[in-house]
Parts: C-alpha cells; sequence; structure tokens
C-alpha cells in the first residue's frame, strides 16, 4: 500500500468515524427522550387515581354544576344592568319613571334571591373541596409513610417508635400530629434526615382539618353526603327557582331585555334537564375504582387543559399547544414558501449577475441575525403594527411574521442550490424549441428540482415548529386551543406553543417529576411530528419525481 492509499484510508476513516459517532449520540439522545417521558403515563395514571380516590373529581362535577348556574345568574345581571342604564335616562317628571322604577326594584329582588338560592350549591361546593383536599394531603402522606417504611425495612432499622408494617399502613384512615412527630423523631434518632425531611407532622394544619391534630381521609363523608346534603340542595333549588321566574311579571323598559328574559327562562328549563344527569353521576361515584391507563393517553393527546401548580388537580394535555404550533407554523410558511421558493426561482433563473451579488447576501444575512433580536423587534415594532388589526400586540400573527422572516433564507438557500442542480442541458432544451423563460422555469426547471424544494420547504417547517425565543417572546403564551370558527380573527388570538411551554417550565420543574416528564412527552410529540413530516414529504417527492 502507497502513501497516497494510506492517505485515502485514513480519511475515510476520518469520515466514516464521525459519521458513526454522529449516530450514536443521536440514538442515545433519543433513547434519554424516550426514557425519560415514557414513564410519564403511569404517575400520570397515579396522579389522577389519586384525584378520584381523594374527592376532587366528585367536587369538579359540583363546580361545573355551579358554573352553570353562575352563567344564568350573570344573564339576570346583565338584564338588571341593561334595565338600571335605561331608568337612568327618564326624566324625573316622565310618566312611567314610576311603573320603571317598581319594576328595576323587583328585578333586583329577583336576582338577589337567585344568587341566595345559587350559593346553596356554592356553599356545599366549597365544604366538599375542603374535604377533598384534605382527603388528598392524606393519601400523599400515606404514600410518603408506606415509602418510608419500606426505606426502613430495606436498610434493617429497628422497628422501635415505628412497628407498623406496610400493610397496616395501607389500611389506615388518619395520621395524628403525634404518630408523625413520633415516627419523623424515629428517623432523625438513626441519623436518616433524608427520611424524616419527608415527613411533615402537621400536615393540614395551615389550611385546617375536620379533626384537630390529625389528618383523616373523608372520602366517605364525601361520598354520604350525594344523598343528603346534595340532594336536599337539588330539591330546594328545583322548587326555588322554577317559582322565581314563573311568579315574576316582566315589564321591563327596554324590548331587547323581554327577549333576554326569554332565553334566560328557556336556559332555566335546560339546566334543570342536566340536574338529574348530574345527581346520577356523583350519586354513583366511586373512588375505589381504578383510573383506567388508557384515560392518561387520551388525556395527554385530546387533552385540551395544561395546568400546573393548581390546588385541585394538575391537567397535562397537549392539544393546546400543538394548535398553537401549528397555527404560528401555517401563518410562518404561508408567508415563507411563496417568498422563499420565489426568490430562489428569481435569483437562480432571472436574475443578472450584479442582482444575484445584492439579493443573495441580504436573505443570507437574516439568518445570522440572534432569534432573541428579532423577538425584541416583534414586540417593540411588529407588535404595536399587528394591534392596529388584533385586539392584542403579541399573538400567533406577530410571531408568524417573524418566524416566516426567519425561514425565508433556509428554504432560499436549499431551493436555490437545489435549481442550481438541474442539467443546464434541460434548460437549453426549452428555449431551443421555442419555449420562454419563464415557462421553461415552471415547466422543465421547477419540476426537476421538486424534490429538493420540498426537501427545502420540510427544514423550513422543522426551522419554524422548533423555533423557541421568538414564540415564547411575541406568541401571548395563552394556553387555550385557538377558536377556529372565528374566522380569520383566529389568526390574531395569543397561543402557545409547544417549544415555548418546554423553555418556560423546563428551568421550574422538579427533576423526576409529573411536570418533569411531561414536558419531555411534549418533547416526543415533537420529534414524532418531524419523523411524520419528513416520511410524508419524501414519500410525496418520490411520486412528483417519478412522473418527470
Amino acid at each position: 500500500m502507497n502513501s497516497s492509499q494510506r492517505k485515502e484510508n485514513w480519511i475515510k476513516i476520518f469520515f466514516a468515524s464521525n459519521a458513526v459517532t454522529s449516530i450514536i449520540i443521536l440514538g442515545l439522545i433519543t433513547l434519554f427522550l424516550f426514557k425519560e417521558g415514557i414513564e410519564f403515563f403511569g404517575q400520570y395514571r397515579n396522579d389522577l387515581q389519586r384525584y378520584r380516590k381523594s374527592g376532587m373529581e366528585y367536587a369538579n362535577v359540583v363546580t361545573k354544576q355551579h358554573d352553570d348556574l353562575t352563567l344564568l345568574y350573570r344573564y339576570l345581571e346583565n338584564i338588571l344592568s341593561q334595565e338600571t342604564a335605561a331608568l337612568e335616562t327618564l326624566t324625573t317628571d316622565d310618566a312611567s319613571r314610576t311603573s320603571a322604577e317598581k319594576h328595576t326594584k323587583q328585578m333586583l329582588e329577583l336576582t338577589r334571591d337567585f344568587q341566595n338560592t345559587k350559593e346553596l350549591l356554592l356553599i356545599y361546593e366549597k365544604k366538599v373541596v375542603k374535604w377533598a383536599a384534605e382527603t388528598k394531603l392524606f393519601l400523599l402522606t400515606q404514600s410518603d409513610m408506606i415509602d418510608v417504611k419500606e426505606e426502613a425495612l430495606k436498610q434493617g432499622l429497628p422497628l422501635e417508635d415505628f412497628p407498623e408494617t406496610v400493610a397496616q399502613l395501607e389500611e389506615r384512615t388518619f395520621f395524628t400530629h403525634k404518630e408523625l412527630i413520633r415516627w419523623q423523631n424515629y428517623f432523625i434518632r438513626h441519623q436518616r434526615e433524608d427520611l424524616a425531611k419527608r415527613i411533615n407532622p402537621i400536615v393540614g394544619t395551615e389550611s385546617g382539618t375536620k379533626e384537630a391534630g390529625q389528618i383523616t381521609s373523608l372520602t366517605p363523608l364525601i361520598q354520604a353526603s350525594a344523598k343528603q346534603q346534595y340532594a336536599e340542595i337539588l330539591s330546594k333549588q328545583k322548587i326555588k327557582l322554577s317559582s322565581l321566574l314563573n311568579r315574576y311579571n316582566p315589564n321591563f323598559i327596554l324590548p331587547e331585555s323581554d327577549k333576554d328574559f326569554t332565553k334566560v327562562k328557556t336556559a332555566l328549563t335546560e339546566y334543570l334537564s342536566t340536574v338529574p344527569l348530574y345527581e346520577q353521576r356523583l350519586s354513583e361515584w366511586n373512588p375505589a375504582e381504578p383510573y383506567p391507563l388508557h384515560r392518561a393517553f387520551s388525556g395527554f393527546l385530546l387533552g385540551k387543559d395544561w395546568v400546573t401548580n393548581s390546588a385541585r388537580q394538575d391537567w397535562y394535555g397537549v392539544l393546546p399547544l400543538l394548535s398553537g404550533s401549528l397555527l404560528v407554523s401555517m401563518i410562518a410558511l404561508a408567508l415563507a414558501i411563496p417568498f422563499g421558493v420565489g426568490s430562489a426561482i428569481y435569483v437562480n433563473q432571472v436574475a443578472t449577475a450584479r442582482e444575484q451579488s445584492i439579493i443573495k447576501p441580504c436573505i443570507e444575512f437574516i439568518s445570522a441575525i440572534p432569534s432573541v433580536l428579532i423577538g425584541f423587534f416583534g414586540i417593540a415594532v411588529l407588535g404595536g403594527m399587528v394591534s392596529f388589526v388584533a385586539d392584542e400586540r403579541l399573538n400567533s400573527l406577530t410571531a408568524g411574521f417573524l418566524l416566516a422572516l426567519m425561514t425565508v433564507p433556509t428554504i432560499f438557500t436549499l431551493a436555490e442550490d437545489s435549481l442550481n442542480n438541474v442539467p443546464r442541458a434541460l434548460r437549453d432544451a426549452s428555449l431551443s424549441l421555442g419555449a420562454n423563460r419563464w415557462q421553461t422555469c415552471a415547466r422543465v426547471i421547477f419540476p426537476s428540482a421538486i424534490t429538493g424544494i420540498i426537501s427545502a420547504v420540510l427544514l423550513g417547517f422543522g426551522r419554524v415548529i422548533g423555533e423557541t425565543m421568538v414564540v415564547l417572546l411575541c406568541a401571548g403564551n395563552r394556553i387555550a386551543i385557538p377558536d377556529f370558527t372565528s374566522g380569520l380573527g383566529v389568526f390574531a388570538q395569543p397561543v402557545h406553543t409547544m417549544t415555548g411551554i418546554i423553555a418556560q417550565e423546563m428551568g421550574e420543574v422538579e427533576f423526576g417529576s409529573i411536570h418533569y416528564r411531561a414536558l419531555f412527552m411534549v418533547g416526543i410529540a415533537l420529534f414524532l411530528i418531524a419523523l411524520l413530516v419528513n416520511f410524508l414529504s419524501q414519500t410525496i417527492a418520490g411520486r412528483y419525481k417519478a412522473n418527470y
């Protein structure tokens, strides 16, 4: 082997080793991503099981019913507000003022009676939430006590002051604060401060417990209240609410108030028809029923709420984040693709050498601007311009414009390279057959370069959906599914994105917590979207190429 061959072999080894290293690193990153994220569903199921077992599931059903009733009350308040404003426009010498004052006063009394009746359910709701909160603290304490007991057995610690078995701890329905203090001191004496810190000897005292000096599971009390207190409240409300609206004889100042009051009566009838459904659901509620694992999957993939640090229950639904990312990406690509591909065709096929020397550096220079500076531009300048056509400065439209600006150089550069790879003989043959320059571009050059152009668009999409700083600064960060029924107004709504939520919350979560793993699952969703888009683009490009 001569020196030239030896040199060539070393070069091959060098580049091959780089490729293998890249594959290994990519594989490790993928394995780490899935390892940290896949445990989320088990944790989420356990968390939802605790949500059911504590009674918070029951409390949220009562809250939903109270919210429905509150909506009716707000309708009445709106009518009262309209009538009061109309009354103030009447002069003192107006003959109808006395009658209007009388009926407005009656409307005020009706609204107050409705509120008092509504608050019967509110008082019950607050009571159930308090019981469920204490039960949730008990369940967390019970879980911690079982864990530290298992650790004590594993370490072979003596049974003094902590003789209870794991089975006995699992069957407990309360823990006294004296017990918790004793068990905490037990671990301190045996120099296990790490386990002692997991025991809170005064758990529940800040919000108050039903029985002084102990934390109790109050699930049986919640179940019993469904057949007693809740049933009595529903009976009183049905009689009272129906009586209030039926005996009231409306004589409004404004004609629209009559229409609104008719709508309130219709809405009340609809509410009363749903009351038996609420009653049946709560009477059949079983805290011991296992929470199915598939509900944890569907809760993440189809969940409409992303709520963390909630006093009741945390929800990790990716749908509002996914819809926000796709909406911003759609806006950005709708602007970037025509500008990027169009500029590439013009520069490659039409522009003079002087024009190329000016246009190409200017477009490519945009990619050198740090994304945080583009975000500042969006906040200070573009947001103010967008506010002329939108209610808020920072929304999906602002973020979409900026991402389009950042994506144009990527699409332009790759599309222009793809056009350069088209054999010059194809263009010359087309021109020699009588086609003009634009016909040649549209019928010969563009179809021949379609694979590279689709790849350029794909990478542009990857740049858009993977961008973090701009969407974090300019998208508005409202965690809600955009209202797609609002027509063009949907483009001006604030949204949150998958990349934005990871950047915003990852630095604040506890390592290994359910919130931590939920963010990894969002990362996995981004990873799978990239794979799917890549597969579809390659399939489409392959079919298109086969036709030419």
